[in-house]
């Protein structure tokens, strides 16, 4: 029987994945968090101070122009680690990282990570693995954003969401999955209205339903089979 910190440790992904003697190195300096929408978790440009690996948190990183508008670079929950850019020899990141949906993580210093990253060589796989699966996201996410209609990349989004949190309930905003895939409010509102009428979600303020997994799948582009399918697979590594 799985006592609390192996229950725990069983809800991340990278976490999980590692042989006892790695885990044992980072167990010790792990603090399980309950990050809230909202939270803002590095600003962009500033020092990385933390990693996170989610549990049952969704988080984005998330870029913005001068005029205020906003795009979803990249989305992480239990399968993977947010703040590793400093790995790349960069104290900060060129995007923010935000929590969109309630749920918890373990916080761990960027440091003790870097130290223990050092020693631990199925760490470091699964790591750069995950790094993999973040840039083939952010390039297909490019393509998407540039090529693809309102309601495939809105269906895109709650699918990879669902996918993460593994629940149909998701507690979201008009205005926040304009943000998530580069749009504006009164389009998002209009897409919601005609994925609703069709049976495939329940919109509610503050909350989309996804009811038909199925025929969304159906309705959105092939980026987000691209991705599932490269999800899939990372899920599958030994």
């Amino acid at each position: 029987m799985l006592n609390f910190n192996e229950l725990q440790r069983s809800k991340n992904f990278i976490l999980n994945s590692l042989p006892q003697e790695e885990y044992d190195r980072l167990h010790p300096h792990l603090e399980l968090v309950e990050l809230h929408q909202n939270d803002i978790l590095t600003r962009i440009r500033e020092p990385i101070t933390h990693v996170y690996f989610p549990t049952t948190v969704l988080i984005s990183k998330v870029h913005s122009t001068q005029e205020g508008e906003t795009v979803e670079v990249g989305i992480t929950g239990f399968e993977g680690v947010v703040g590793t850019a400093f790995l790349f020899n960069q104290n900060s990141a060129p995007w923010q990282v935000e929590v969109q949906l309630t749920g918890e993580a373990f916080k761990l210093s960027a440091e003790i990570f870097a130290r223990v990253l050092h020693k631990s060589v199925v760490l470091r796989q699964k790591v750069t693995a995950f790094t993999y699966l973040k840039l083939m996201q952010l390039t297909q996410s490019a393509l998407c954003n540039r090529f693809h209609t309102v309601e495939q990349r809105l269906c895109r989004w709650l699918l990879a969401a669902q996918d993460r949190v593994k629940t149909p309930e998701l507690l979201l905003t008009r205005d926040t999955l304009a943000s998530m895939i580069g749009s504006t409010r009164p389009a998002v509102s209009i897409v919601t209205g005609t994925l609703q009428t069709a049976g495939f979600i329940r919109a509610t303020r503050g909350k989309v339903t996804i009811l038909n997994r199925e025929e969304m799948e159906e309705a959105t582009c092939e980026c987000y089979h691209i991705i599932k399918d490269e999800f899939d697979r990372y899920l599958e590594i030994k």
